[in-house]
């Protein structure tokens, strides 16, 4: 409303001071209240989902001197000045959409249907167009090679498409598929063609129309002149602009205006195709320039509106409606057969280049839309040639306004009837891990019984896979394991309700042994963490690790059949699956998260296969770690033990022709899951439980959640504790410490070690501050319990501690932190677990200075209930709003927004502009 308002108060300012002002002043009058008025109208129909474009077009009109004259004739004549940067701009842009890297494998075949789909338009349009010539509105009287070169302008422009209305409609729906990326590809691809084709057929226009052109020789000269002079223009400023992006990188803006305006002039002045040069530049600079396409972007975003937004005003404010009038029956009729002979060409595409359905039912509707390059042409025949050109102009205008309205609505449902669109169908999802989430074996009744993975990582791609669907390939580990599976070696989960195929695969002995417990975790464990343990590297256990990750491409492969599924890869064991599965499936969209810490390069140069293990994950679209920290340090990785062009600001990787995305992404918990057991009635009753199963009899009640591992800190942990009850004598007998250490690996020397030396740890210290008659000091507890057991044990808690000596992130802490809907509890928390960078709000320990840790101890032992509560209020916050469910969803959807980005990214930032 307000923005109504104002537009109503410019409109009377400008009625009452239009007459009175003349010259710079007149043009900056014009400038301003096009700006402002076209971006209400774009607005108003966005509402109507109608392309903003159009909205400026109409109040071009509407305020033109055909109708308002609030923008008079003099005022849009001075307009035209930003005709040749807009124009310039929009084939840039276009150029800047047209990603080597991103066709890949597709390219010879989008190229036959492109070819296919253009050959076929043009000439039925061209035969149409031939037959009609004295009933089309342009110069009927036309003859000879008059005729023709006006017909082959015609037909070139008629033939046109909107790489970024395409695009704008690809990204309002949330469409995913095959359908969608193939022909955002092709319309980049056929615009190319056509920007070559009219090139040719101005410079024949030029030629006919006028005399002093020479003969054959000079034509040809002038041609090669034209558009290769051209091309290697646009390449030689495409370059400069690129490097200028690399090594200064500032006032970008300014600098791409700068370029479309010397792109625009040189190309007059010298008589070069201005509008080709331009989309050769952007080819070449998003093409060389990859690094750098953030900043780019955001140059774009800045840059391009403003321009693109008073072109086409003016370009609506030139046009004379009368003449529309007359003319909008035969665009009518012009817009019928283009329509017509694209669907003949689609099919014959099809048919050439073998890309499957729905492609071939549905391609025709994405095809539909024009906009900017299309108004660019007109404006630029319209210049060059007043008479015929002017009326040429109008016939596209009016075809042009036919397609901005029609072309989106039909996309929109050619997606929907292919299925791609987020609202209506279900995206399906390949999860890949070592562990699964349903284990099966036999009670001691020989029945048959399956359990789900408890971890919080499995239960929300578990909630995940539910919803999506797909497939899920991990190593069948339980005992009965094979007695579920069919002849595919896969079995419907979750077993209540199955939603998704589990795809087992069986891991003999002793190749798996090599491949888990010695290159994964006596080797990359150890190696990752920060810790006193030597990682050991074996080359059979780099056999077997490589043969492993090779399977589990083979079965990713099997399974993905002809679906574009996105392939979801979990952690350090499966680091070269994806390479392995791009040498089967080079288009295949795949995203690995580590869980663990990416260690420092001096670090990760123990590892013999150092390079193999960074080019692996390189093959990957997209990268995720917990922690910023470890992004920088797997960038420095890749920089310094490959030589990779690394971009540190937008995190992109590029290696072997391909690009990579690294992000850091921290994990987070099921958060309503943890609400509901926290709120469940029979909570009290199992918190009894828990009190007589683990002797707990203590005022004060403390916890550690732990799987036994070495990078846990519980040793340092019981010798804070040790600490604790010498310097505290009062809290014998008061205090309970419930250690749960689920063993993990024990068949492992480091692991056995551990084990045996907590034990002995526990042992001692409730041998030395023993209270006859009171609660032990650390009641231990080995069996792992159940996720309703746990957040009963946190709400028990007075305090719980993570002593991690290096973690990515530890999500007992955060679970804690969800289960306390009550604001009390004392989370203690290690500086070098990744939980530490976001719950700020605990008290943060150095797990080796035991002294400290023990008055950490103290201090959250005797914290007052109001400090608990703000600083649990504000973690609860921090907690429920990264939630694992967020996590997944970030990470697929960044996976599949890479999919489309290169031809996205100049809609997403300002859809209210179209090209």
């Amino acid at each position: 409303m307000r923005r109504l308002l104002a537009l109503a108060l410019a409109v009377v300012a400008m009625a009452s001071v239009r007459d009175a002002t003349t010259g710079a002043a007149a043009t900056a009058l014009a400038l301003g209240f096009a700006l402002m008025g076209a971006s209400v109208a774009g607005d108003a129909l966005r509402r109507f989902h109608l392309p903003r474009v159009t909205g400026y077009l109409l109040f071009g009109v509407v305020v033109g001197p055909s109708l308002g004259n609030l923008i008079t004739a003099s005022m849009t004549a001075q307009l035209q000045v930003v005709t040749g940067i807009a124009t310039t701009l929009i084939a840039l842009i276009a150029g800047l959409t047209l990603s080597v890297e991103r066709l890949g494998a597709r390219f010879a075949a989008i190229v036959r249907m492109t070819a296919a789909t253009l050959a076929v338009t043009i000439v039925g349009l061209s035969l149409v167009a031939w037959v009609a010539w004295p009933w089309l509105p342009i110069a009927p009287d036309a003859v000879g090679f008059q005729r023709l070169v006006m017909l082959a302008l015609l037909v070139v422009m008629v033939v046109s498409f909107s790489p970024t209305m395409t695009a704008a409609v690809v990204a309002d729906s949330g469409a995913r598929g095959r359908l969608s990326d193939t022909v955002l590809a092709i319309v980049v691809l056929a615009d190319l063609v056509v920007l070559v084709l009219f090139s040719v057929s101005m410079l024949l226009a030029r030629v006919v129309f006028d005399t002093g052109e020479g003969g054959g020789i000079e034509i040809l000269a002038r041609l090669a002149w034209e558009i290769g002079g051209a091309v290697a223009f646009g390449v030689l400023i495409g370059v400069l602009f690129a490097l200028y992006l690399r090594y200064i990188g500032r006032e970008i803006t300014l600098v791409l205006l700068a370029v479309c305006a010397a792109l625009s002039q040189v190309g007059t002045t010298q008589q070069l195709q201005p509008l080709l040069a331009a989309l050769a530049a952007g080819v070449v600079i998003e093409n060389l320039a990859v690094a750098q396409g953030d900043a780019l972007r955001a140059a774009v975003r800045r840059g391009a509106p403003p321009v693109l937004v008073v072109f086409f005003v003016a370009v609506g404010a030139s046009l004379r409606l009368d003449a529309v009038a007359v003319i909008g029956l035969s665009a009518v009729a012009l817009s019928a057969v283009r329509l017509g002979f694209i669907r003949l060409g689609v099919g014959a595409g099809i048919k050439l280049s073998g890309l499957p359905e729905p492609i071939g039912k549905y391609a025709w509707t994405g095809l539909v839309s024009q906009a900017g390059i299309t108004l660019g042409f007109a404006s630029v025949i319209a210049t060059e040639f007043p008479g015929w050109g002017n009326q040429l102009q109008l016939l596209l205008v009016a075809s042009i306004a036919i397609h901005e309205l029609v072309g989106p609505i039909l996309f929109r449902r050619g997606l929907a009837q292919a299925g791609e669109l987020e609202a209506q169908v279900r995206r399906p999802l390949m999860v890949v891990s070592n562990r699964e989430p349903y284990l099966h074996s036999l009670d001691e009744e020989g029945r048959l019984t399956v359990k789900a993975a408890t971890g919080g990582v499995a239960v929300a791609l578990d909630a995940l896979m539910r919803e999506r669907g797909g497939v899920w390939i991990a190593h069948g580990a339980g005992p009965a394991d094979r007695r579920v599976v069919d002849a595919a070696d896969k079995v419907l989960v979750p077993p209540e309700s199955p939603s998704y195929a589990l795809r087992r695969l069986w891991l003999e002995e002793p190749t798996f042994s090599a491949y888990y417990g010695g290159f994964a975790n006596e080797g990359l464990w150890p190696l990752c963490h920060v810790v006193d343990v030597r990682p050991q590297f074996r080359s059979e256990d780099w056999a077997a690790y490589q043969d492993i990750n090779a399977r589990f491409a083979a079965a990713i492969h099997a399974e993905i059949g002809a679906s574009d599924a996105p392939v979801f890869i979990q952690d350090y064991h499966l680091a070269l699956v994806a390479p392995a599965l791009r040498a089967r499936r080079p288009d295949t969209r795949t995203a690995l998260f580590w869980h663990i810490p990416w260690p420092y390069p001096d670090r990760l140069r123990i590892c013999p296969w150092r390079r193999e293990l960074v080019a692996g994950l390189l093959a990957n679209d997209l990268i995720a770690f917990q922690l910023e920290r470890d992004r920088r340090n797997f960038l420095m990785a890749a920089e310094e033990e490959l030589h990779a062009e690394v971009e540190l600001e937008s995190s992109r990787v590029r290696f072997g022709g391909r690009s990579t995305t690294v992000v850091s992404v921290p994990i987070g918990v099921d958060y309503d899951r943890i609400q509901t057991f926290a709120a469940d009635p029979a909570l009290p009753q199992e918190q009894q439980r828990l009190r007589e199963l683990l002797n707990l009899r203590a005022d004060i009640i403390g916890l550690g959640v732990d799987r036994l591992d070495y990078t846990k800190g519980i040793p340092e942990r019981l010798a804070a504790i040790d600490a604790l009850m010498a310097r505290r004598p009062d809290l014998r007998g008061r205090m309970t410490f419930v250690q749960i250490g689920v063993p993990s690996r024990s068949d492992l020397k480091s692991y056995a070690a551990i084990e045996a030396e907590i034990a002995q740890r526990i042992a001692a210290l409730n041998a030395r501050y023993d209270v006859p008659g009171g609660s032990p000091v650390v009641s231990y507890h080995t069996t792992p319990l159940g996720a309703f057991s746990l957040v009963a044990l946190y709400r028990l808690a007075h305090f719980c501690i993570v002593s991690s000596l290096h973690d990515g992130m530890n999500l007992v802490a955060k679970e804690f932190v969800a289960a306390r809907d009550d604001e009390h509890g004392v989370l203690v928390l290690s500086a070098l677990a990744g939980a530490a960078q976001e719950l700020e709000d605990a008290v943060i320990i150095n797990p080796y200075d035991i002294d400290a840790f023990a008055t950490a101890l103290v201090r959250a032992i005797d914290m007052t209930s109001q400090e608990q509560v703000t600083r649990m209020r504000t973690m609860r916050k921090v907690v429920a709003g990264r939630n694992v469910f967020n996590w997944a969803s970030d990470i697929l959807e960044g996976l599949e927004s890479l999919w489309t980005k290169p031809l996205l990214y100049s809609v997403r930032g300002w859809e209210e502009t179209s090209v």
